[in-house]
């Protein structure tokens, strides 16, 4: 059994954390606030080192070899295109032969074995493999040359952020609040282009969100559009006070960062809320029940494509998933409050200025998951307890638990391939 907010400290909490004129003495009390979030979590004892990362990026070169002069394009992969198995591509880069061509990609850390191939002017795929303890690769003996490849077997390489609603208050864990797919696509020298879904909205509260692209400056984009001029607002009746003051697509953050504006409100932008007669936006809880009633709905997730034109200066060779830092917005006693996915920047402030107790020896408010096809638990359902030697959950399976990641950082980092099939969407 979890325990509850004790009333004195929920006052302290707010006393603490919601921004006053007329306060004149800070009475938050920092250890009871740190003894209710670790006595509220699931999980018995935290690893206090962990990164909640599950992916990592590697620092590559690559030789094109000067008899390739037809190659226009190096794709990194999860697997080998030619042999007509299905592959994720982790990475494309313009190239030319002769070229000595630095790049990154990232991937996810249980994989040890890519290939790289160079694609020419007719499609054809020369193709090697390579381990991932390796920062440099050449086209000397190829697995493959001139192979035709089904287009249709190769994806995009595609993460799942998923984010608890209730921040700086225990969540309850079922990381479904706001669910978020983002795939990343070169579509030009100086051009990527971000595929965002809107896949689950388990909150009942507004929930906005934006997207810091890190290491980047506002200066350092020429413009941010969207495929077809879609975009998530279309049509939003924003308050008074919005919990995005801008309707600008590109927005500068804290230290002139460059910032995607996503979206104002995540039931709006699924495409399936509707306003009463009386002005307000009707909400139900989307994508997170395998039932439908008077709470709980399922629709079609809603994809907007934002198309990224750097400056000429800028080279985006190096830009990979790990450059993306996709925040929850929401609002909590009043403040306005960001809730990033990357744990490395959970204490950043990109848009508000707040104050946010750091506590590491509790579960985070958001996870990154390198899975276009995470299964999030249900609504309600925690993603993994770990108390004593039980284990259960949406992510339970021995060897493969949350709960067991969740206490040792460097076990069972494979565990978001293990849902319990009917605890999960």
């Amino acid at each position: 059994m979890y325990r509850k907010l004790r009333p004195l400290a929920y006052c302290l909490l707010l006393a603490a954390l919601v921004p006053s004129s007329c306060k004149k003495t800070d009475v938050f009390d920092e250890a009871i606030y740190k003894e209710i979030t670790e006595t509220s979590q699931p999980v018995d004892s935290v690893d206090v080192a962990h990164t909640w990362k599950l992916s990592s990026s590697y620092y590559m070169t690559a030789e094109i070899p000067a008899t390739a002069t037809a190659a226009r394009e190096l794709q990194i992969l999860s697997a080998n295109p030619a042999d007509g198995a299905p592959a994720t591509i982790l990475g494309e880069y313009p190239v030319s032969a002769g070229e000595k061509k630095y790049f990154a990609f990232t991937a996810p850390s249980t994989m040890q074995r890519f290939y790289a191939a160079l694609v020419d002017d007719n499609g054809a795929y020369t193709v090697i493999g390579f381990d991932a303890s390796q920062r440099s690769i050449n086209f000397l003996q190829p697995l493959a040359t001139n192979a035709t490849v089904n287009k249709r077997q190769l994806s995009l390489q595609t993460y799942s952020y998923c984010y608890e609603d209730e921040m700086p208050q225990p969540g309850d864990y079922d990381y479904n609040d706001l669910v978020l797919r983002i795939s990343l696509q070169r579509t030009g020298a100086s051009q990527l282009t971000l595929n965002v879904t809107v896949a689950a909205v388990g909150s009942i509260m507004q929930v906005a969100a934006a997207m810091r692209l890190l290491n980047y400056k506002s200066s350092d984009i020429e413009s941010i559009t969207t495929v077809g001029g879609e975009d998530f607002n279309r049509g939003y009746k924003k308050a008074a006070v919005p919990y995005i003051d801008s309707n600008d697509l590109l927005m500068t953050g804290t230290d002139s960062a460059a910032v995607i504006n996503l979206f104002e409100d995540a039931h709006w932008a699924t495409g399936a809320a509707a306003y009463a007669s009386e002005g307000y936006l009707l909400r139900s809880k989307y994508n997170v029940s395998k039932t439908t009633d008077d709470k709980h709905d399922m629709v079609s997730p809603r994809t907007i494509s934002f198309v990224i034109n750097f400056k000429s200066s800028v080279q985006p060779d190096y830009f990979t998933m790990d450059q993306l830092d996709p925040f929850a917005i929401i609002r909590y006693s009043g403040a306005l409050r960001e809730i990033h996915a990357v744990h490395k920047y959970r204490s950043d402030m990109v848009l508000y200025e707040y104050r946010q107790p750091d506590n590491p020896a509790i579960l985070p408010w958001a996870l990154m998951v390198p899975d276009g096809a995470f299964r999030y638990p249900l609504d309600g359902v925690h993603i993994g307890y770990a108390k004593g030697e039980a284990l259960f959950g949406a992510y339970m399976t021995q060897h493969h638990a949350f709960g067991e990641w969740a206490a040792d950082r460097l076990s069972s980092t494979d565990w978001y391939n293990y849902p319990t099939s009917n605890q999960v969407y």
